[in-house]
């Protein structure tokens, strides 16, 4: 049986929650067309990987929205 992980230190944690903070603070600083634009790039991501599974269902086929 594999040994269990360490417990992170309190110092990675905060480094992490900190990390966090910072990221939050650009998504948030981003205008609407941007957030628009990331989203729709991460849903391209998700498209990719789900098809790859298998056939998708009606509702989990994505609009074209390409010009």
């Amino acid at each position: 049986m594999p040994s269990p992980r360490p417990r992170p230190t309190p110092e990675m944690l905060e480094q992490l929650r900190a990390g966090k903070r910072e990221l939050h603070a650009e998504q948030r600083a981003l205008s609407p067309r941007e957030k628009i634009a990331q989203l729709l790039a991460l849903q391209k991501i998700d498209y990719a990987i789900r098809s790859k599974r298998g056939e998708l269902r009606p509702w989990e086929t994505p609009w074209d929205i390409e010009p």
